[in-house]
């Protein structure tokens, strides 16, 4: 049976195919699909069938362009299996995040969207699989490569969203985007009282 998050999946890949066979657009473009019930985002691992209600459910979608020099490659048949060394799964992640904080018109990447959505369509054979997913996501958490924040959510407010970007002070980080790392960044991460951040990732899931 399909999950809610097969079904945000499958939307977010329809979507933009959909706008190229239309004509409305020949230009490349990413989205993203949530549902939700009221104000509320969906559980993702719930069943889609029998949970879906018309009455109270709907669908939001977010479609951006993606810019020339962000293509992203599908990948090769040659491409590594998930058994890769987790090293190599942490470049890709980095450089993925990367992109991710380089759409423009975005502020912030959120935890949940980038570990479900944008992971799970670059490309990497290692990525297709959830939990191959999260456990990459925490690791580079708990090496601090990725620092984690709480902020505002700008559709029901009320609701926190975990948001994510690359910690560039670490040169563990900048050796993996070589070139591409920009301008070092001014932000300092302050410690915080609280659960351990890869918790996060796991409350996350829920």
């Amino acid at each position: 049976m399909p999950t809610n998050a097969d079904v945000e999946l499958e939307l977010a890949q329809m979507v933009p195919e959909i706008l190229r066979k239309s004509g409305i657009s020949s230009k490349r473009y990413q989205c993203e699909a949530q549902l939700y019930r009221g104000d509320r985002k969906k559980r993702s691992s719930a069943e889609f069938e029998g949970n879906w209600d018309p009455d109270t459910d709907c669908i939001c979608i977010w479609v951006w362009l993606v810019e020339e020099g962000e293509e992203i490659e599908p990948a090769s048949a040659e491409a590594p299996t998930s058994s890769e060394p987790k090293d190599e799964r942490l470049s890709d992640l980095v450089r993925a995040l990367d992109r991710a904080e380089r759409r423009p018109g975005y502020e912030f990447v959120s935890l949940k969207w980038f570990r479900d959505a944008a992971l799970a369509h670059e490309g990497f054979s290692w990525a297709a699989d959830e939990f191959a997913r999260h456990d990459v996501l925490r690791e580079a958490i708990d090496k601090r490569w990725i620092l984690t924040s709480k902020i505002p959510n700008p559709r029901p407010p009320h609701f926190p969203v975990t948001s994510i970007r690359l910690n560039r002070q670490m040169p563990e980080v900048n050796a993996v985007l070589g070139s591409s790392a920009g301008s070092p960044s001014i932000f300092r991460p302050v410690p915080i009282r609280g659960e351990a951040l890869s918790a996060t990732v796991l409350n996350d899931r829920r």
